[in-house]
């Protein structure tokens, strides 16, 4: 045999080589692209109907583009508290498009840079904003999935997102999930998050909160060890950022509603038993912001549904002897029953709430009272509950614990 033909030989075999490495590689692409296990190019299509994993992957992805297809006019921001508990069939924006934009671990950051994602296509009217204060207050990503390459930043947005999709696409993770869905009964367990415009289902929460050990165990947990939360890393920074986010999208006409989230009041106390005061000082800031803005005319709200209320003291599984709760899921995230109570009171245009009720506004005028009646409310909790309070800090002092 010559050299030539056995580099011939050699050649031919690489080729082939390549050519059936390269096909694999593109049947890999398009089964994951055409089943799309984490519905990252999915929008009213029959997929959506589609029975998946109640935990569904890299969020972020379904609701950037979901953003990008829909132009929401009435957006919903925040953290998963937000994306459980406030839902979107609301009847209270009759007529609009509405998507809940809010994802799991969202710090200030996701949710500024998820605004301007969806102002890319189209300027929402009304921004519904759940903000949390410690370390989610900050510019820096809470959620890891959402990068910045999905923020849209021009008009050739739908063909960097078609390469990035397909990018996404290669991943074998991606190839055993798209199975999973397929071929596994045990994954269909609810209908994907943009099945409800980007609002975590009750029928998914059921699934995770029985695989996670259900309500009890939840507040067994923060009753006894508890879970403090941090300051912001630089509170000034960020309230900067804020403030210079509402001005831009005010002088366009959006009008906003923050506010607080109603955690259970056990949560309330073991997230801030020993820093405290900053979170008041925090409050105080954001009403200034607020009032700044409404004085240049925005159509702008800011109210605290957390603390000690009607809502938020309700009595937990270890009172009750109930495995679940009305208003919660669990001591941090609320039912849309809740959530919709929520958007009652931030659009509503009756009287305002008495400080320390369900709802509170929070302005210059009203801080103060708020911020007291807060405190009184709290430590009448800490006396009328002494068994699920014992290992509060903050409340030691006022049972006389210490």
């Amino acid at each position: 045999m010559t050299p030539l033909s056995k580099t011939s030989r050699l050649r031919s075999y690489f080729w082939a080589l390549g050519l059936t490495a390269l096909f694999l590689l593109a049947g890999v692409v398009s089964f994951n692209y055409l089943v799309d296990p984490y519905y990252i190019h999915q929008w009213d299509t029959p997929l959506l109907r589609r029975l998946s994993p109640a935990q569904q992957k890299i969020v972020p992805w379904a609701k950037t583009y979901a953003a990008y297809r829909y132009q929401p006019e009435v957006v919903f921001l925040g953290s998963s508290r937000a994306e459980i508990g406030l839902p979107t069939n609301s009847g209270l924006f009759e007529g609009k498009r509405i998507l809940n934009l809010a994802i799991s671990g969202a710090s200030l950051g996701d949710a500024i840079n998820m605004l301007h994602h969806t102002s890319a296509f189209h300027r929402p009217d009304i921004v519904v904003w759940g903000l949390d204060y410690g370390w989610q207050f900050r510019k820096k990503a809470g959620n890891t999935d959402f990068s910045d390459n999905l923020v849209a930043k021009g008009s050739w947005y739908p063909l960097k997102r078609l390469l990035l999709n397909l990018k996404r696409s290669l991943s074998m993770t991606m190839t055993t999930d798209a199975f999973k869905i397929l071929f596994d009964p045990s994954s269909r367990q609810c209908l994907p998050i943009l099945a409800t415009y980007g609002q975590k289902s009750a029928q998914c929460l059921e699934y995770i909160m029985a695989d996670e050990g259900g309500t009890p165990k939840a507040f067994d947990k923060i009753i006894h060890k508890g879970d403090p939360q941090g300051n912001p890393e630089n509170v000034q920074a960020a309230l900067a950022m804020l403030d210079a986010v509402t001005r831009d999208y005010c002088g366009q006409g959006t009008a906003f509603r923050f506010f607080l989230h109603p955690v259970h009041a056990l949560a309330e106390l073991s997230y801030w038993e020993t820093n405290w005061r900053d979170l008041e000082s925090w409050k105080e800031k954001m009403a200034q912001m607020v009032d700044a803005r409404r004085r240049e005319g925005c159509d702008i709200r800011f109210m605290d549904f957390s603390g000690y209320n009607a809502v938020t003291t309700e009595a937990v599984p270890q009172a009750t002897g109930r495995e679940g709760m009305q208003n919660y899921w669990e001591h941090s995230h609320y039912r849309s029953e809740v959530g919709q109570q929520v958007l009652a009171r931030l659009f509503s245009k009756t009287a305002p709430a008495e400080p320390g009720d369900f709802g509170a506004e929070l302005s210059g005028e009203t801080i103060r009272r708020h911020l007291l009646a807060f405190r009184r409310n709290r430590d009448q909790y800490c006396l009328d509950h002494p068994r699920e309070t014992v290992n509060k800090a903050v409340c030691k002092s006022v049972a006389g614990r210490d």
